[in-house]
């Protein structure tokens, strides 16, 4: 594992059990360990390092999306799209469950439903004229989002199959209403 990654995995280590105004440079350093200065070479400070792991995972939603659909949303295989993001998920379980159930991290959420929206626009370009356009595309994201939450704080409960089933249904509503 290379320093950043150490700072990174140490990081969420704390992150899931303090809030981030409780998280020092100093702390994280004494953990990892590296000196400051070596720190100090990757991040300014220790939101900057949150910011890292939330842009590595929203990066890593884009590039399956991109993967599976080669381009061309409005024919990709959704099925096929929300199984390799559930693996996608299920990789990184540990920092989607902290950002996501944990310590919500709205910042993140955010920045995962304007991805959300994006690709909802280029999955039906049509829709994207409709008048309420935003109420409809935040409606979309917030459930997207809040499925996959509700996976995560319940695995036990429903499986990837039944989640996966759910988001379709929903989507499939949401984009039928129209």
């Amino acid at each position: 594992m290379d320093t950043r990654e150490a700072i990174r995995t140490t990081f969420m280590g704390f992150y899931v059990r303090e809030p981030l105004d409780r998280i020092t440079v100093k702390g994280l350093c004494a953990a990892v360990p590296v000196a400051r200065t070596t720190f100090y070479t990757y991040y300014r400070n220790v939101d900057d390092v949150l910011l890292d792991i939330e842009d590595g995972l929203l990066a890593g939603l884009a590039e399956v999306t991109e993967r599976v659909s080669g381009g061309d949303l409005p024919r990709m295989d959704f099925g096929k799209f929300l199984g390799e993001t559930f693996g996608f998920i299920r990789a990184n379980w540990r920092d989607f469950r902290a950002l996501l159930v944990e310590q919500p991290d709205l910042r993140f959420v955010a920045k995962w439903k304007r991805a959300v929206k994006s690709n909802f626009a280029r999955r039906y370009p049509k829709v994207c004229m409709r008048q309420n356009w935003d109420l409809i595309a935040e409606m979309a994201a917030s459930a997207v989002i809040g499925a996959y939450t509700w996976w995560m704080e319940h695995p036990d409960v429903a499986g990837i199959e039944e989640a996966k089933c759910q988001i379709e249904r929903v989507i499939t509503a949401i984009v039928a209403s129209l």
